[in-house]
């Protein structure tokens, strides 16, 4: 197939490609930065598709098998509008479309992927988790650079909140771009919108055990009520520091995520691998 990929240039945008190029497809790379996508290599074919300018999609889309949107889901209408006729689109949305709290950037993925929902089209939706593996990752690269400080011998002060007794499903990157080349090339598997995320719920304190130990260190948990993370956040930001998670999302990190990855494996056929193993690679890669 030939399959233009939304989003090339992003951190799972980058595997899709080279997943679905391992994997014998064509592919054409779209985005808005001419230098990003030329980075890709030189022999991907790259086109220019802009969301602050669509009238480039169509001629960005255009002669696509398929299309992989693995950008903002909140762009989902304009990236209907470009594609071609009985096109399938395959869209990445997010599991924090699952959150009770106030959240406008959880709102715009659910205007999205209703859209793609209402539009008829064929494809499916994929809900990421959690994604971490890739050296930009915000969440857990942020727990590794903050535990590689600390020498081996010193252990780790970590005020977490609710001691951290929440639990997180985090999905490494490769993971989710098989899940999106798999999607791509299942049509059977369209349907329900599937999520994408670890092999099960962790607490949030394991996570942090778990990235502590593939640096070769031992962290030692401070319960920290989430409300008074938030404010001194908050705090934080107002005098111009910058601490390491705002309030924002401390007050996520106290919600719990759990999430049944049947569908993952029963209808893309995609196991994901356990998170200490994961953040096992990545440390050792230094990609924090």
């Amino acid at each position: 197939m030939k399959i233009a990929v939304v989003g090339a240039t992003g951190m799972t945008g980058r595997r899709v490609i080279a997943a679905l190029r391992a994997r014998g497809h064509a592919v054409v790379a779209t985005g808005r930065n001419a230098a990003k996508l030329a980075a890709l290599g030189d022999d991907i074919e790259w086109r220019i598709g802009d969301f602050d300018r669509p009238e480039t999609l169509p001629k960005a889309l255009a002669g696509a098998d398929a299309v992989a949107y693995v950008a903002h889901a909140k762009h989902t209408k304009t990236v209907l509008d470009a594609m071609e006729p009985g096109v399938r689109l395959v869209v990445t949305g997010s599991t924090r479309v699952f959150s009770k709290l106030d959240d406008p950037a959880a709102d715009a993925v659910r205007e999205g992927l209703s859209t793609f929902t209402a539009s008829g089209r064929g494809g499916q939706i994929l809900l990421p988790a959690m994604i971490y593996g890739a050296k930009e990752d915000r969440n857990v690269g942020r727990i590794l650079g903050f535990l590689a400080r600390f020498p081996r011998w010193c252990p780790i002060p970590v005020p977490l909140p609710d001691g951290g007794r929440h639990t997180v499903q985090p999905i490494h990157v490769d993971d989710v771009a098989a899940s999106v080349v798999a999607a791509l090339e299942r049509p059977d598997a369209d349907g329900a919108p599937i999520v994408l995320a670890g092999p099960a719920p962790i607490p949030y304190v394991q996570m942090v055990r778990d990235c502590a130990a593939a640096l070769g260190r031992r962290a030692m948990p401070i319960p920290v009520p989430v409300r008074a993370l938030a404010l001194a956040a908050s705090a934080m930001a107002m005098i111009g520091l910058r601490p390491p998670f705002d309030a924002k999302e401390l007050t996520r990190a106290a919600e719990d995520k759990a999430f049944d990855i049947a569908p993952m494996r029963e209808r893309l056929g995609v196991t994901p691998r356990p998170f200490a193993e994961g953040v096992g690679d990545k440390a050792a890669r230094g990609d924090y």
